[in-house]
Parts: C-alpha cells; structure tokens; sequence
C-alpha cells in the first residue's frame, strides 16, 4: 500500500467560472433649472425619450450635460437586470426540475386524454428500462452545451481545486461530502456539465451514481440518462467499474452519506455518515479502483433545512418517509416561495488518491484499513481547506 509523500504537487486550482464585472459610470450632475415645473429626472426622461424615439429639445438634454451617458448608465442597469433575472430563472428551473417533471407528467396524463395511452406506456418504460442498472446507461456528451451550464456558472461560480493530478488511465471511486438537500455540486462534478473533473482531465470519465427512485420520475430520469448518472445500487456500480464487460474505463462519483446525511444538511454544518459506511471500500478494492476523497464546501448553505431536531415531528416525517422508501422528503427552503437556491459560491476540493490494489476476496481487516486512510484523508482535507472556502462552517464531525 503507497503512502503519500510528503512532498506532495502543488495544489492545481481550477477555476470554473469567468466573471465578468460591468463598472457602471457615475452619475452625472445636472445642473438646476429655475423654473421648478421642469425639475425632472434627468436620466430618467433621456432613457425614456432615446427608447421611444421621442425628440430631445435643446436646452434640456445634449451631449453636454450627460444625455449620452445617462442613456449608456440606463442601458448598462437594464441589461444587468435582465442577465441576472435570466440566470435565476434559469437555475431556479434546474434545481427544481425532478419536481417541475413529475407535476408536468401529471398534468398531460389529466388534460390530455389522447395522450394516456401512451404517457401509461411511457410510465411502464421507466419502470422496466435496464439501462440505468446495465453500467452504460444511455450518456450524451453533447448535453455539455446547453446554456443552462452558462447560467449555473454565472450563479454558483463554481471552482475546482485538485491537490495532485488524476491520470486518466487509472481508475477511481470518488467519495463526494457532504450530501446537501439535492447534491448539486456532485451533479456539477460528475457528468456532462462540462464544469467537473472531466474537463480538467481528457480522457477521465467520471460517471455519478444516484439512488433507483430517480430513475422513476417521468422526464427528469432520461435528463439523468443523458448527463451519465447510473443507479447506486451494487450490481449498477459493479457493471459500470467493469472493464471486461463494457471495454470502457469509468471511474464513479458516489456520494457516500445518502439520505441519512441530508437529513443533517443544515447552513455550515460538516455533519457525516462515513463510519460504517464500507460498501465503496468494498467495490473500490474489488474493482481495483483509487479512493478519492471530495468535498465540496457550501454544499450545505445552497438551501435552509427547516430544523429537525431528534424526536421532532419533523424528524418523525422524514424518518417514516426514509424508511418506507429508502430516500426522505425534506422540509427546507429558498430565496423565495419558487425554492430558487441561495447564491452561494461552490468549492470542491479533490484529495490525493489512495492507490488500491485490487482483491477480489479482501478481507474485513484489508477494507477496514482503506477506510481509515479515507477518512484521515478526508479530515486533513477539511482541514486545510475550511478556513479559506467556508469559514463559517464548524468543525467536521462524524455522526454515523
């Protein structure tokens, strides 16, 4: 088993997002006139009087007195408002689609009789489809050029750090902390966005795993097909590490807490379940895969989770919904009543890769030591990193 040097690469920062800041001009004094019925908004009448084509009569707007840049500093307002109201439009949409999918589904199948037949048809398709669970499943590369990234870009500014290089010949299983309410930055990192460790490494594919429900909601499942996700349970994740059956080399990004640690998913908390979480060791060794910890700060302040304290009857609701199904309903909410998320920008930060020598039969002692370099090396992660990308955050903590 390699240790790591101690001289280790200089970390490789990769920034994901180009801004861009518009310094708009000062406003220009205008000078006072005696006649107080003609004291008017200067900027306000130049904008108006440019936008609609009406005459400007001298002595009251030239180019001297500021008509030009009044109309510049309007334009310049009015076209950053439209930018920003665009993007949070946009991102509002893709954080809420699984939801926007499923009531949109609903709606054709009540409106539309001559659709039933075949959305029932469709809805049966989504429940039998083999090809979330064949390793494969049904990627488009092309999904990176959507405008939709652009907007996430502007809105989350989400930037990259790598502590050593990933070669792209070698395998990995890339544990991402913590969960968050919907594990947005992990959908970022993994997949097709054109914003995650792919595009910092050709020829890496990195495919995301996410649970089975997914896989059911009308719409957005085939929106998941298409950025690379596959389901998490073990014969998926054991197809997809396999190279012998699909002649491809994939490395997966799982994220290890699950349903149990979103329920923890309060503003700069760095509560994980990682104990006894051992089933990617598992697969990780069996597959001959690198362990990679990830963690991604201000995960966790994308969305404000209603307080649910042990023993609440909010913690009650989740933890029934959890245990029927095996996922929760959680309580929590946005900016405002369409749930856009806060504007919060998200670092991920990629640890050194534990190289794993592939057992097909490891023992329990073998898993448990792979375990603890994966959580030291999580620790020293968070570490080093919280003070500079979320100072407010509290100590990482271990619940489970």
């Amino acid at each position: 088993m390699n240790k790591h040097a101690q001289n280790s690469q200089a970390a490789i920062v990769a920034g994901c997002h180009h801004s861009a800041v518009c310094q708009q001009p000062g406003q220009q004094h205008q000078p006072e006139t005696n006649n107080s019925s003609n004291n008017v908004d200067t900027n306000s009448s130049a904008f108006f009087g440019w936008a609609l084509g009406l005459p400007v009569f001298a002595g009251v707007q030239t180019p001297e007195n500021g008509y030009i840049e009044a109309c510049r500093t309007q334009l310049v307002r009015i076209g950053a408002f439209v930018d920003e109201a665009t993007t949070t439009v946009m991102v509002t949409l893709w954080t809420t689609s699984p939801v926007l999918c499923l009531f949109f589904y609903l709606y054709l199948l009540v409106n539309f009789k001559s659709l039933r037949t075949l959305l029932l048809v469709y809805l049966v398709f989504c429940l039998f489809d083999p090809r979330p669970y064949d390793g494969v499943g049904r990627r488009v590369p092309s999904i990176n050029k959507l405008p939709i990234w652009d907007h996430v870009n502007r809105y989350f500014k989400p930037r990259m750090i790598f502590e050593e290089h990933l070669d792209a010949s070698r395998k990995y299983v890339f544990g991402s902390h913590p969960h968050g309410v919907i594990s947005y930055t992990s959908q970022l990192i993994a997949g097709t966005t054109g914003l995650g460790i792919e595009s910092h490494f050709p020829g890496l594919v990195v495919r995301g795993v996410t649970m089975p429900a997914t896989f059911c909601i009308p719409f957005f499942r085939d929106y998941a097909l298409a950025m690379g996700c596959l389901s998490c349970d073990r014969d998926s994740i054991r197809a997809a590490l396999s190279e012998r059956r699909h002649k491809i080399r994939q490395s997966l990004l799982i994220v290890i807490g699950g349903a149990q640690e979103s329920m923890l998913a309060h503003e700069n908390s760095a509560d994980l379940v990682l104990l006894k979480r051992r089933g990617f060791v598992s697969e990780a060794v069996r597959a001959g895969c690198d362990l990679v910890p990830v963690y991604n700060f201000n995960e966790n302040s994308i969305y404000k989770l209603v307080d649910n304290p042990p023993g609440s009857l909010v913690h009650k609701f989740e933890m029934a919904i959890r245990s029927f199904f095996g996922f929760t309903i959680l309580l929590f909410h946005g900016r405002n009543i369409f749930f856009t998320p806060y504007k919060t920008q998200l670092t991920t930060v990629v640890g050194r890769p534990i190289r794993v020598k592939r057992n097909y039969d490891a023992s329990a002692e073998e898993i448990d030591e792979y375990h603890r370099l994966y959580v030291e090396e999580l620790i020293r992660l968070y570490n080093k990193y919280q003070p500079k990308y979320a100072p407010n955050s509290k100590e990482l903590r271990f619940v489970a």
